[in-house]
């Protein structure tokens, strides 16, 4: 649930949601209230549904101590192979009809006030006996987006089910298959950060399907699972307070100008991570934008001990293997922070920070 964290001299409220899943009214296999209730039982503060092509309008609403926010995924249909789907938040009317046009889309949604990720911008072709497509994001000369979906949990683990027997392991044991975020997808968001701010986000893609290879009969990846998996931690100025308009303008607002992280929590929690930047008299944390004055003092607090890997501009500067970092620079640029565990028997990606924009 909601926590709250010290920043430089600042204090933040710590929101923990997850983002990017469906229900019946597309492809998935819980409504919206069912949804808001499990994940209310997981401990989060906020979901956001994005149903495929389909805008529901007065969904938004709490349920326990769970914010249910209704955004909307846009693809076309009739395209092929099929590419480009764009996460689309903050909206009040259905833009599908925009679809074959990702950058209408985009134009759309601004309009009404909106903002968009791209949605699994790399993906990887999987076996054949997996009715999974590569939707993969194929149309980079669009500008409008506010971010990018950095980590999709479902895009990796079908990646991974090679054959029959690696699905039925992963089925079982879905902690053997998760590594972390393509090095293609981080790649690509580094060369992006090099041109303009572009935030990040963690989406579990939650359908909660049922899948049968013979005689065996199971639900992959069952909501509640993923509600505990790569969740959106979001730092907020100001609490939630039960207020719907305001609370969803409070979680939108973070979501778009990425002052949060990515965390896959299986190789333990993540709220808490600290890392934040002073330089002079100012101090910025991730999403923000800091002002250069002779050197800049970047700090890295994380829960446990892990592999940390301080970044700028895409390079390495700085790493740990300890809980806490803290680095001085001289130069201006856009810094963020990855860390690593050790779980189930391998190297994990644990933390990947939104940046800190020093200039």
């Amino acid at each position: 649930m909601a926590y709250t964290l010290m920043i430089g001299g600042r204090r933040f409220h710590g929101l923990r949601g997850n983002v990017h899943m469906h229900t019946p009214l597309s492809d998935g296999t819980k409504d919206h209230k069912e949804l808001g209730a499990t994940a209310a039982e997981a401990g989060l503060d906020f979901i956001v549904v994005t149903d495929h092509n389909v805008y529901q309008p007065g969904l938004d609403g709490w349920t326990g101590d769970t914010l249910v926010l209704v955004g909307q995924e846009i693809h076309d249909p009739e395209r092929y192979p099929q590419s480009s789907h764009t996460l689309c938040f903050a909206i009040q009317e259905d833009v599908a009809a925009h679809g074959a046009d990702p950058g209408a889309v985009m134009d759309a949604v601004a309009a009404q006030g909106g903002f968009t990720f791209l949605a699994h911008p790399f993906e990887r072709d999987v076996a054949e006996f997996l009715p999974e497509p590569n939707i993969s994001w194929r149309d980079w000369d669009v500008e409008g987006y506010a971010g990018i979906e950095l980590w999709n949990y479902m895009s990796e683990f079908k990646s991974v089910l090679k054959n029959k027997a690696h699905a039925v392991l992963y089925a079982y044991a879905p902690d053997l298959a998760i590594t972390g975020p393509y090095p293609e997808t981080l790649r690509r968001w580094d060369e992006l950060l090099l041109e303009r701010r572009v935030a990040v986000l963690g989406g579990s893609d939650a359908h909660g399907t049922v899948y049968h290879i013979g005689p065996l009969s199971r639900t992959v990846q069952p909501y509640n699972y993923l509600f505990r998996c790569v969740n959106t931690h979001l730092l907020t100025e100001e609490p939630l307070n039960g207020s719907l308009e305001h609370d969803k303008a409070v979680v939108y607002e973070s979501l778009r100008m990425g002052r949060g992280f990515v965390g896959y929590e299986r190789p333990g929690q993540v709220a808490g991570f600290n890392f934040w930047a002073r330089s002079g008299d100012n101090e910025a944390t991730m999403g923000e934008t800091l002002a250069l004055r002779d050197r800049v003092e970047l700090r890295v607090s994380v829960p446990d001990r892990a592999r940390l890997r301080l970044l700028r501009n895409g390079q390495l500067v700085a790493q740990a293997v300890d809980s806490y970092l803290v680095s001085i620079s001289h130069v201006p640029g856009v810094y963020r922070l990855e860390a690593y565990r050790q779980h189930a028997g391998r190297e994990r990606g644990w933390i990947f920070s939104n940046p800190i924009y020093v200039e």
